[in-house]
């Protein structure tokens, strides 16, 4: 089991707090440890929310012991009521984190007597505050996150790992003679999961920027990054799309007796194989340019490639007869289309 360092600073946050509720004489002292370790965030930014959040939970939670304490008394049916008065009325202002700190804070003034009421009230308020003010110090004085190293490595690897699904799926579309397929979902899972990884740190890491020092990063690069994001997103799912197209390759050519692939069809499904080399190259200058902060020479688009395909389609055309030959056109022309928009999306970022 590994020990991160929110984990530490949750263990520190809650030891500051103790001590500190125990000279100023602040009690219960374990609400405050309570409201720390809610409070302690993935994020600075997170933390803020969540303190703004405990804040008016616990204003309301406050506010509500004293108004059911003071009219109805201390007792079961005022509990009961203050409980269903308050849920609703957390959730419509979707307060959910805090509904039980709210609900704990409402009781435990009610059931103060009424000559120590405010003497109650506040020392709760204190031990709160004194809660949400330790987290937050720890969260941003002791090894603030550093996301940026986090989401460039997390890039690399989702850019890697996308190209690599997607050539996969290309080079399983091509060499479909006959074979079984053999469908990888661990690693069309790995992909979508590092995506999502990605997709998580880079919106920590544009909620963080310019809270603290050292969290921040030009808006450019964050720009930048954003739009790999979304491309290795894309390049995945039009990896899923020519997946798809095995299965209904192998059952026409089974349902055809499996006839042997014409020299012209090869010559096309070559070429098909042939762009995924450009489209690992480009995004290997991508991640040199945008993950690595190098200088990279930025490509035209260029048309070349596809008058090559469009000649070996030509060449090929005379032989559609039928079906079978026009649904393996369609599916070499998604495969293509596919390919021509990894190519040109990852020439436009670079």
């Amino acid at each position: 089991m590994k020990i991160g360092a929110r984990i530490i600073k949750t263990g520190i946050a809650v030891a500051i707090t103790m001590f500190l509720c125990k000279y100023l004489g602040l009690e219960p002292a374990f609400f405050g440890a309570v409201s720390a370790v809610i409070n302690m965030q993935p994020s600075i930014f997170l933390t803020l929310r969540a303190a703004r959040d405990q804040i008016l939970v616990h204003i309301l939670g406050v506010t509500a012991g004293f108004f059911f304490g003071y009219f109805l008394g201390v007792n079961p049916l005022s509990a009961g009521l203050i409980v269903i008065l308050l849920i609703p009325i957390y959730m419509k202002l979707k307060l959910h984190s805090g509904i039980t700190m709210g609900i704990v804070a409402a009781l435990f003034v009610l059931s103060s007597s009424t000559e120590e009421f405010f003497v109650h009230a506040l020392a709760r308020t204190g031990v709160i505050f004194v809660g949400l003010g330790s987290a937050m110090l720890v969260n941003v004085v002791l090894w603030p996150p550093k996301y940026t190293e986090q989401l460039k490595e997390k890039l690399r690897q989702s850019n890697e790992a996308a190209v690599l699904y997607f050539c996969r799926a290309v080079q399983d579309y091509v060499g479909l003679d006959g074979r079984e397929i053999h469908s990888d979902m661990e690693q069309g899972k790995r992909v979508h999961a590092l995506n999502k990884e990605a997709r998580t740190l880079l919106e920590l890491l544009s909620r963080e920027q310019g809270l603290v020092a050292g969290s921040s990063e030009p808006k450019e690069w964050i720009c930048l990054a954003a739009k790999l994001v979304d491309y290795n997103e894309s390049i995945t799912k039009k990896g899923d799309r020519i997946f798809d197209l095995l299965p209904v390759r192998m059952e026409r050519r089974t349902r055809s007796d499996a006839p042997p692939v014409s020299d012209e069809f090869k010559a096309i499904l070559d070429i098909l194989e042939s762009g995924c080399t450009i489209v690992v190259r480009l995004n290997g200058k991508l991640r040199s340019a945008i993950i690595e902060g190098g200088n990279v020479v930025p490509e035209e688009i260029s048309e070349e490639y596809w008058e090559s395909l469009t000649k070996a389609i030509e060449q090929w055309q005379p032989r559609l007869s039928g079906s079978y030959y026009l649904h393996g056109l369609m599916e070499a022309a998604v495969t293509a289309s596919e390919i021509k928009w990894a190519t040109r999306q990852a020439k436009i970022l670079l």
